[in-house]
């Protein structure tokens, strides 16, 4: 139980990291009161497990998109290389 909690703190802080969140718009996105996450941060209740998964899912987007963003990258370049 220990663990889940201080997963789901770190998990809070990687969402507002990564993607610019605070805990007012990670309330919103889950159309929930921001004591709710505020409970989540401090430790006093476990964050559901729909909850975690949806803020991992929402990490693993952005990676997908930084990943895809890099290949599109790479093949505008090798495209003007091979037009020269």
């Amino acid at each position: 139980m220990k663990e889940d909690l201080s997963y789901q703190v770190e998990l809070i802080e990687r969402v507002k990291k990564e993607l610019g969140m605070s805990q007012s718009d990670i309330a919103r996105k889950f159309d929930m009161g921001t004591s709710t996450v505020s409970k989540w941060v401090k430790k006093k209740v476990l964050m559901p497990t729909s909850a975690k998964v949806a803020l991992e899912l929402m990490i693993e987007k952005k990676e997908d998109r930084k990943i895809i963003d890099s290949i599109k990258s790479f093949s505008d370049i090798i495209a003007k290389m091979t037009q020269k």
